[in-house]
C-alpha cells in the first residue's frame, strides 16, 4: 500500500486504486502504522527538523490531516499492491466483454485527469491485466499512467528496432506500419538503444549514544520555555531549578544537549541530481540514542546493558528499516548501481555504527539487506563502505543470558565492534584523553599489537567521554562527589578534622587540585543545593570550590552519623565539544562526505576563548597528528573551563512524586566510579 500524488501514478497501479471514501480510514491506519513516511513531501512542503517531540507530534499530528484531505478531494491517491489485496472500491475496474474481449473503466466520477488519460490508453493499446503484472524494462506496467500513449509508442519503437537489428536489418528501416509489441517481450531480447540511467545512492546514518536523544532534547528547550518561565515569574523556583526538576522527572534524554552525531545529520546534503547517464540520490536517517523513545520515557534496562528493544542491535534494525523506507519512496528508476554508506556515531551509538558495517559486509543475509527486501528493494550491484566516523566508542554491554554483568570488560555478544578494514574505506575515531570511568571502556581501533589499518585514524583530544561527542549544555554547575563517602566513628563526630579518613581525603585533595581543575581560569560559580537543602558556607555565588565535604545526619538514633567526602564545584561550559565536531567534519568532508557548511550554523560556534585551540588542533591533525600537542596555558583553559569531571560517586536522582530523591546503591557503588587502576581500559579493535 502507498499514498502518492496523481501525476507519480503508474499504469500497474491503476487497478489499485481505492475510492477516496473509503480510502479515508484505511489510509489513516497505514500512516499511524507506518511512522516513518514522509508526509511533508506527499503534501509538496520542505522538510523540517530540529522540533522537541511535543511539537513534532502535534506536527505530524496537523499532517496526517492534511493528507487526509488531500485524499479526500482526489489530490493524493491510496493504492493497494498486490500484496495488499483488492481495493473495496476500485476507482478502474476490467470489465469481460463478449468473446473474451475487456475493457477499463473508471467507476468514480471527478477523478484527475492523470487517471482518465490512463484509462483511455490502456484501452486503445489493448492493456490487459496481465500485461500490467509485467513490470520493469521489460514490461509496461512501470509506465506513467498519465503519459502512458506516448511512452508506450516509444516502446513499441524501441522494441521494434531491437527487433529489426536481430533480423539483420538496419534500424533506418523501422516502418510506421509494423504491428505493435507485446508488451510481454522476452527478457532474451538485447538492451536497448539507450541504456537506462545508472541510480547512484549515498545514505547517512546517525546513531545516538546511550541517553542521548535530540527530539528529546529540544523538548526540554519547549517545556523549560513555557512551564519554567511561569514558574519563575511566579517565584516559586529559579529557571534552572525548574529546568533541573523537569530533566529528572522526564528522563535522562531530555536533560542532555544534541550531541555530535544530531549535529553532523542535519548537515548531510539531501539531494537529487544528474552527472552523465548517472542518476544521484543522497539522503540521511538518524536514530535516537540507545535507552531513549522519542516523546517517551527513557529505558533502564537499554541504557544499562545495551540491549534489549532501545539497544544496539535493536537501534541497527531500526536505522536500517528507516533508511530502506526513505528509499523506497524515491521510487528509483531501476536497481541501485552503486550504494556508498557513511556511518557516524557516538558513545554506544559509536558501537552500532560499528556493528552496522558489520551488516552490511554481509550484504542481502544482512539487516540492511532484510530491511531492504521488505520494501520490495533490490541488493545494490555495489557497495561502498565510505567513511565510518566515531566519537569514543563505548560499546559497554551488559548480556546476563551470557552471565557476562560487567559492562567494562571485552565481551560484547551479540554486538560486533570489530571494524574490518578491508570493508571501510576510511574511519576515524576521536577519543577522550581524560575518560577514566570503569565503566566506560574505549573500544579502539588499534589492533592488539598497537598498529592501525592504513585507512584508520584515532584521534586523542583532552577531555572525558561527553566532552567529545557533545550532550553537555552550554553551561553547566557540575557538583560532584570525588569520592564514596567515609564514615566517621562515632566518638569522632565533633572533631572530623582530627580523624584519618580527614587526612586521607585531604591528601587526595592536593592530588587532584595539583591536575588542575579548579584555578584562575575558572569560571564563577552559581552554587547548588543539590546534595543538602542548605550548604553551609556557601553563598549565591562563589568561586570553583575543591575541597572535603561534611555530611552530617540525625540518624539512626541516638548518635546519628558524620560522613566525608571530596567534593568539587565548579561551572563548566560545553562548547568545547564542538571542536571534535569540526575536526571530523572536516575529515569527513576530506572523504567525500556530502555535508553542507557546519562552520555557518550557532550549534558549531565556538566562544572566542576557544578558536586559537581549535585552529591549533584542526592544523595539527590536518598535518597527521593524532594527538595534537598544546601550549600549558590552553590546556589549562579547557580543563578549568570546559572539561568536565565524569568520574564521580554522585547518588542517584529522579522526581517522585514532584519531590527530589536521591538514591544510594551503596556506600562504594557509583555507575560513574573511575577503574580501580585511575586509568581508562582499552580494547583492541580485533
Amino acid at each position: 500500500m502507498k499514498i502518492i500524488q496523481p501525476q507519480d501514478l503508474r499504469a500497474a497501479d491503476l487497478p489499485g486504486l481505492e475510492s477516496p471514501f473509503f480510502a479515508l480510514e484505511k489510509a489513516r491506519r497505514f500512516i499511524q502504522n507506518n511512522p516513518n513516511i514522509n508526509l511533508e513531501r506527499l503534501l509538496g512542503q520542505p522538510a523540517t527538523y530540529g522540533l522537541g517531540a511535543r511539537a513534532f507530534n502535534l506536527q505530524r499530528n496537523t499532517h496526517i490531516e492534511n493528507v487526509l484531505r488531500e485524499i479526500r478531494d482526489g489530490r493524493l491517491l491510496l493504492v493497494f499492491d498486490s500484496i495488499d489485496g483488492e481495493p473495496s472500491s476500485p476507482v478502474v475496474r476490467w470489465r469481460e466483454e463478449v468473446g473474451g474481449e475487456g475493457r477499463w473503466q473508471v467507476t468514480d466520477t471527478g477523478v484527475d485527469h492523470e487517471i482518465i488519460a490512463g484509462v483511455n490508453a490502456l484501452n486503445q493499446h489493448g492493456i490487459t491485466p496481465g500485461d500490467l503484472r509485467v513490470q520493469g524494462s521489460l514490461g509496461v506496467g512501470s509506465l506513467p499512467s498519465g503519459d502512458f500513449a506516448m511512452e508506450y509508442r516509444l516502446k513499441q519503437r524501441e522494441q521494434a528496432s531491437r527487433q529489426d537489428v536481430q533480423s539483420g536489418g538496419s534500424p533506418s528501416s523501422f516502418s510506421k506500419n509494423v504491428s505493435p509489441v507485446s508488451p510481454l517481450t522476452k527478457a532474451t531480447e538485447s538492451s536497448t538503444t539507450e541504456a537506462p540511467p545508472e541510480v547512484h545512492l549515498e545514505i547517512g546514518i546517525f546513531t545516538d549514544g546511550t541517553l542521548n536523544n535530540a527530539e528529546n532534547s529540544r523538548e526540554l528547550e519547549e517545556r523549560v520555555a513555557t512551564e519554567c518561565v511561569e514558574a519563575f515569574e511566579r517565584g516559586e523556583m529559579s529557571l534552572e531549578e525548574c529546568e533541573y526538576r523537569l530533566s529528572l522527572a522526564l528522563g535522562g534524554s531530555y536533560g542532555n544537549a544534541p550531541s555530535n552525531v544530531a549535529k553532523l545529520a542535519t548537515h548531510y546534503a539531501e539531494t537529487k541530481g544528474k552527472s552523465g547517464n548517472r542518476v544521484i540520490h543522497r539522503l540521511w536517517v538518524y536514530a535516537p540514542g540507545i535507552g531513549t523513545k522519542t516523546g517517551e520515557g527513557d529505558s533502564l534496562v537499554g541504557s544499562i546493558s545495551g540491549m534489549g528493544e532501545t539497544g544496539i542491535v535493536s537501534q541497527v534494525r531500526d536505522v536500517f528499516a528507516n533508511a530502506a523506507n526513505r528509499v523506497s519512496e524515491l521510487e528509483l528508476p531501476g536497481q541501485i548501481r552503486v550504494l556508498k554508506v557513511d556511518l557516524f556515531g557516538f558513545s554506544r551509538g559509536a558501537a552500532s555504527a560499528r556493528h552496522a558495517v558489520y551488516e552490511i559486509q554481509k550484504g542481502q543475509s544482512g539487516a540492511l539487506g532484510e530491511a531492504f527486501r521488505k520494501e520490495g528493494i533490490d541488493w545494490p550491484e555495489e557497495t561502498k563502505i565510505r567513511f565510518v566516523g566515531l566519537f569514543d566508542t563505548v560499546a559497554a554491554i551488559v548480556n546476563p543470558l551470557l552471565l557476562d554483568f560487567a559492562p567494562g570488560n571485552s565481551l560484547n555478544e551479540p554486538v560486533r565492534v570489530s571494524l574490518d578494514p578491508a570493508h571501510v574505506e576510511r574511519a576515524v575515531h576521536i577519543v577522550a584523553a581524560d575518560e577514566v570511568r570503569k565503566n566506560f571502556s574505549l573500544n579502539s581501533l588499534h589492533n592488539a599489537d598497537g598498529s592501525l589499518p592504513e585507512a584508520f585514524r584515532e584521534i586523542s583530544l583532552p577531555g572525558v567521554h561527553s566532552d567529545i561527542g557533545g550532550g553537555y549544555p552550554d553551561a553547566q554547575r557540575e557538583d560532584v562527589l570525588l569520592t564514596p563517602y567515609h564514615l566517621i566513628p562515632t566518638s569522632r563526630h565533633r572533631w572530623p578534622e582530627q580523624t584519618m579518613q580527614w587526612d586521607n581525603l585531604e591528601e587526595l585533595r592536593s592530588t587532584i587540585a595539583s591536575e588542575g581543575w579548579v584555578g584562575e581560569r575558572s569560571s564563577p560559580d552559581q552554587l547548588s543545593e543539590r546534595y543538602e537543602s542548605a550548604t553551609a558556607g556557601f553563598g549565591a555565588e562563589a568561586d570553583s570550590y575543591l575541597g572535603i565535604y561534611k555530611k552530617v545526619s540525625f540518624h539512626p538514633a541516638p548518635d546519628g552519623r558524620v560522613e566525608l567526602a571530596l567534593r568539587m564545584v565548579r561551572e563548566v561550559r560545553g562548547e568545547y565539544s564542538r571542536i571534535a565536531l569540526k575536526v571530523m567534519y572536516e575529515l569527513a568532508k576530506e572523504s567525500g562526505v556530502p555535508f553542507g557548511d557546519i562552520n555557518r550554523s550557532e550549534s558549531a560556534r565556538l566562544p572566542e576563548d576557544l578558536e586559537p585551540i581549535a585552529e591549533t588542533i584542526l592544523d595539527q591533525v590536518a598535518s597527521g597528528s593524532d594527538s595534537p600537542s598544546l601550549s600549558t596555558e590552553q590546556r589549562a583553559l579547557i580543563r578549568q573551563r570546559y572539561a568536565h569531571y565524569s568520574a564521580n560517586y554522585n547518588p542517584l536522582r529522579t522526581m517522585v512524586k514532584g519531590l527530589v530523591a536521591t538514591f544510594r546503591l551503596g556506600r562504594h557503588f557509583s555507575p560513574n566510579a573511575p577503574a580501580d587502576s585511575g586509568k581508562r581500559t582499552i580494547h583492541p579493535n580485533n
